[in-house]
């Protein structure tokens, strides 16, 4: 270790931005940011674990650990102890940066996913300034001394005064007022990166644009117009708004160029952990196919407490608002409020002496969780008919097809090889197939019929980010590099190693 290093590095994470239209806008010239940076630099594939759930890339970044080490997946998190799910709020995790800050370097921090606060005293670090993901719900901050210009200097972010929601492809309104903030937010985020950086003088910077992410959700259909997703999904008269996706892409673009020229960094590293592709919602049919195929069963009403009936009732009234009075809703209660009255509604009332497996809320794959005994406080299946049960269910979903013989599913993933391991994570995860988004999809040799929830969405994540990295540093003897490692290169630069 050599601490009289005296290099700077700036890493920039652009979150959810696909690598395919990153290398497409660079080669026509709409990124010559970019583009300068991969002729004096390398580019990179990353490998993350977003095969698990998107939930899982940050944390893995975050704290050099794989999924199966920091447990964390997805926003909601099942916790066997109490048979419930719990919000992730970031607690718990201890960032790369936290080593770098205890061998006296200083680092600054803006809106890394997931991240937790660590309570800096030089540099800075900043949490939910304009965030896609929410995890305290506010705005947090250290030291005191950027306050002034975190609050007093800068325009509050579109994303924190303002969640920038749209009902669906066809709100042209809401995806142009989505579209506008998302664009805004990324010019408001580059002046505050560009004055922190020049006020403070970190030897880290670490900006994040999570703008990218949050309008690819919404705008991805004009992306890939054609794709076959879109046309068995009955999206009809998408909206076509400015500023388009491509162009907040571009003003990143012009954002970075101002941030590398002011940081002066010896290594500059932008780079994305997973990407965006085609999606219409989020295939929701599979908690009750598990009850229909006998793995699950809910609890009939008379067994149920008063306080399960209630949220029997809860959840069913949810399910049952239309869309425009959910909006109300939410925008009336604050995030940690909506979040304490959605967390029981998400699993439904099963019976747990007659459950052996059951499926948890997602936002992209399927997740499969085994009430294994000795695990699950309410477990019933042994240990040692662990991997007999996986393999059943992984049977029945390579069964799965459309009525017209089209497969569901594209592949299920075991996060666990045996009933030993303490895993916090699902057990079974489950990749689709496009038939699956189809909003008339009928299962062969089933009843259940469901469309795909949160179809206002129009993308959903991709598995492969990428790395363009400057300067010196072992990464660029690489050509691929995975999430977990990212961290200990820049922390390898920095310390000299």
């Amino acid at each position: 270790m050599n601490l009289n290093s005296e290099a700077r590095v700036l890493a920039i994470g652009l979150d959810a931005a696909e690598p395919k239209l990153i290398r497409e806008l660079i080669e026509q010239g709409e990124m010559p940011a970019l583009k300068a940076l991969l002729e004096q630099g390398k580019w990179l594939r990353v490998e993350s674990p977003a095969n698990v759930g998107s939930g899982s890339v940050w944390p893995t970044f975050i704290t050099g650990e794989e999924p199966s080490l920091h447990g964390v997946y997805g926003e909601w998190c099942w916790r066997p102890a109490t048979m419930s799910l719990e919000r992730y709020q970031g607690d718990g995790l201890i960032p790369f940066w936290k080593r770098l800050v205890d061998d006296g370097l200083t680092v600054g921090i803006l809106d890394v996913p997931f991240a937790p606060l660590v309570g800096l005293a030089e540099g800075f670090e900043i949490s939910e300034w304009g965030p896609h993901d929410l995890l305290k719900g506010q705005l947090r901050f250290f030291p005191p001394e950027i306050t002034e210009i975190v609050k007093q200097q800068m325009s509050p972010h579109p994303l924190s005064s303002d969640r920038l929601d749209a009902a669906g492809p066809a709100d042209f309104e809401g995806l142009r007022k989505l579209s506008v903030g998302c664009l805004e937010g990324v010019k408001l985020r580059g002046a505050l990166a560009h004055e922190l950086i020049s006020k403070r003088r970190p030897r880290l910077s670490l900006i994040t644009f999570t703008e990218i992410h949050h309008s690819a959700h919404y705008l991805w259909h004009n992306i890939v117009p054609a794709h076959e997703i879109y046309d068995q999904s009955a999206l009809e008269k998408p909206a076509h708004v400015k500023p388009t996706l491509k162009e907040i892409y571009c003003e990143v673009d012009l954002q970075i160029g101002a941030l590398v020229t002011i940081a002066a960094a010896d290594v500059v590293l932008v780079f994305s952990l997973h990407g965006m592709q085609a999606a219409h919602g989020i295939p929701s049919f599979l908690g009750p196919l598990l009850c229909e195929k006998g793995f699950a069963q809910l609890a009939v009403w008379a067994d149920q407490s008063w306080f399960g009936r209630a949220v029997t009732l809860m959840g069913a009234i949810k399910r049952r608002t239309p869309a425009a009075l959910k909006k109300l809703y939410y925008k009336s209660m604050t995030p940690a409020a909506a979040q304490r009255f959605a967390r029981p509604t998400m699993i439904p009332a099963y019976d747990w002496n007659n459950t052996y497996a059951f499926s948890l809320p997602t936002d992209q794959h399927g997740w499969i969780r085994i009430n294994l005994r000795g695990r699950e406080a309410l477990g019933i299946v042994a240990p040692e008919e662990y991997q007999q049960t996986c393999q059943q269910l992984e049977q029945l979903l390579h069964s799965l097809t459309t009525d017209e013989g089209r497969p569901l599913v594209r592949r299920v993933i075991r996060s666990a090889n045996n009933a030993n391991a303490p895993l916090s994570l699902p057990d079974l995860v489950v990749h689709w197939e496009n038939a699956a988004f189809s909003s008339q999809l009928k299962i062969q040799g089933s009843g259940v019929g469901i469309s795909p929830a949160g179809t206002k969405f129009t993308g959903q994540h991709s598995l492969e980010g990428f790395c363009i990295i400057r300067g010196n540093g072992d990464l660029k003897e690489r050509d691929c590099v995975r999430a977990s490692e990212l961290g200990e290169a820049i922390s390898r630069i920095l310390l000299g190693r």
